[in-house]
């Protein structure tokens, strides 16, 4: 609910108009937009949560090296409510359909949402985590806050903690990792390996903490 209603921290709430505008459907930013549906849904999900059969979530959550995995099961009230909100958001769509393409088309976006739906759970349940003492409570305020969407918005590379990847913003080509700060210095390496140094000052946007291929953008 926070990341939907965050007025400060508006990256989820433009990663839901992205995907749309990214979709086949990007009118329905203009005709009927998801963002608002979301937010009220998420609304009434954390009103319900108190009644749910399962109130508690069990999870698991661990570290391999530089890969966090995060265990969990869906709740029959959660996976419930986000079926029943990816088919309000894809309504209008689906008063518009004339061909079985189309409605394939539609079921396909009905899917991406839903995996998104998914994503934004996910992260609400580690933040969770993190900031509820659950686990290496002795470093509590050294567990890293691990984000599962890219920033859409730009911030001083020098803002960012050691290991965060991200990508300029005047050259999003490539994307890098912090491995060094040393004052106005940035140490970074690409995802071939190669170092460089960046000033503190640089433009960044912030990439998100899933495992990527080889090639640093396809999530894997």
């Amino acid at each position: 609910l926070d990341y939907m209603c965050d007025k400060k921290d508006k990256n989820w709430q433009t990663h839901f108009i992205m995907l749309v505008e990214k979709s086949d459907f990007p009118e329905l930013n203009e005709i009927d937009p998801v963002v608002p549906k979301i937010r009220e849904a998420c609304r009434d999900l954390a009103s319900r949560a108190p009644s749910f059969r399962r109130p508690t979530l069990q999870t698991r959550f661990f570290e391999t090296g530089d890969n966090y995995y995060l265990g969990m099961e869906f709740t029959r009230e959660y996976d419930k409510w986000k079926n029943a909100l990816a088919t309000e958001l894809v309504a209008p769509l689906i008063m518009k359909v004339k061909t079985d393409v189309d409605k394939k088309k539609v079921g396909r976006f009905k899917g991406l949402l839903i995996h998104h739906i998914d994503r934004l759970w996910y992260d609400g349940c580690l933040e969770t985590i993190r900031k509820g003492d659950v686990y290496n409570p002795g470093a509590r305020y050294r567990v890293p806050r691990l984000y599962l969407i890219n920033s859409y918005t730009d911030t001083k590379l020098g803002q960012l903690p050691i290991g965060e990847s991200f990508r300029l913003s005047d050259n999003p080509e490539e994307k890098y990792e912090i491995v060094i700060k040393k004052g106005s210095n940035i140490i970074v390496r690409n995802v071939e390996g190669y170092i460089s140094k960046m000033s503190g000052s640089a433009a960044v946007k912030r990439e998100s903490n899933l495992t990527r291929g080889p090639d640093g953008n396809s999530e894997s």
